[in-house]
């Protein structure tokens, strides 16, 4: 087991380490990290699918500068701290990573799964598509699948068993990569 200062972490110390990375690196031996683990990874895959999916900021890696005194067209000079900031950022890695095993669940899995990770208990404070019954989910889930971008090629769920054991299939997958290392691999 992975201590910090002679002190087993628990599940809650893990979810609050800053780096993803030591926390899969970890999940490898203890239980605790990987369970922490699995949660990081399902979070950042609802954020890929929820708030990614829809970013085109239109950020050309140009130096706005570059063409002062050139003619009009006359090209620009590529960033190439930016591009490299792009390139090795942390957390790019870390979403790549997320995206690439998002990728490789089956996807009617990972639907559930993320349907699952959205949802809002209908007795919490505000307004949201995803505060919803879990019944209420199975009977919206198209609505709700499109939201998330998986309707194509997912067959609906025809129970709130059948999307559960779904849900649980893949994140027992992800528990099971992690343990094997093959999440690091990525």
């Amino acid at each position: 087991m992975i201590q910090a200062k002679g002190i087993v972490m628990q599940f809650d110390e893990w979810k609050r380490v800053s780096s993803p990375w030591r926390v899969v690196e970890a999940a490898q031996t203890d239980e605790r990290a990987r369970d922490a683990a699995v949660v990081r990874i399902i979070d950042t895959m609802l954020e890929l699918q929820l708030d990614c999916r829809h970013e085109q900021t239109g950020y050309q890696p140009f130096s706005p500068t570059a063409n002062m005194g050139e003619l009009p067209g006359g090209g620009g000079r590529s960033d190439q701290a930016m591009l490299a900031a792009m390139r090795y950022h942390p957390e790019s890695q870390w979403h790549t990573a997320c995206a690439f095993l998002l990728d490789q669940l089956p996807r009617r899995q990972a639907a559930a799964m993320l349907l699952q990770a959205a949802r809002v208990r209908p007795e919490k404070m505000g307004n949201s598509v995803w505060m919803v019954t879990a019944r209420q989910m199975v009977e919206r889930q198209g609505e709700l699948l499109r939201c998330l971008g998986l309707q194509d090629g997912v067959r609906h769920f025809e129970s709130v068993n059948a999307m559960q054991h779904a849900a649980r299939r893949a994140r027992t997958q992800l528990w099971e990569w992690l343990a094997q290392g093959e999440v690091k691999a990525a």
